[in-house]
């Protein structure tokens, strides 16, 4: 990933920031779910170091659902990362499909509007609060 993102950038491209939406797969085990945060911290805290933007804006989403017993230990760690300009979206609430795992295409333009709005909080910007699409 970091590597692809210098190649890129060599094109004369900006990083403005990183959304995270992942999750899913560590609310399996009681044992990955356990470690889940402290390896978020150090996979936020890597790629800064690593793209050598230590203040890049990062938006995370928690989740609405995983296929796991162990979702709200994912969660807790989640809405409980304390990074600098590091925010975290709730998609828990937003409806969410017939598979009972993925969110509806409507909860998914809504999604897109909270990480937009976060994502400019780190900016400094806001977009008026609206519900409607």
């Amino acid at each position: 990933m970091i590597r692809r993102t210098k190649v890129a950038l060599q094109g004369g491209g900006t990083i403005r920031g990183m959304l995270w939406y992942q999750g899913e797969s560590d609310a399996i085990d009681l044992d990955d779910a356990k470690l889940y945060k402290g390896r978020l911290k150090k996979f936020f805290k890597d790629v800064r170091k690593d793209l050598e933007l230590p203040t890049l804006p990062i938006v995370q989403v928690a989740l609405a659902t995983a296929p796991g017993p162990y979702m709200e230990v994912i969660r807790k760690a989640q809405l409980g990362i304390n990074l600098p300009n590091v925010r975290c979206v709730d998609a828990k609430g937003l409806p969410i499909g017939p598979d009972l795992l993925h969110l509806t295409t409507p909860a998914q333009v809504q999604l897109g509007k909270m990480l937009a709005n976060a994502f400019l909080q780190t900016q400094r910007v806001f977009l008026p609060s609206s519900n409607s699409n």
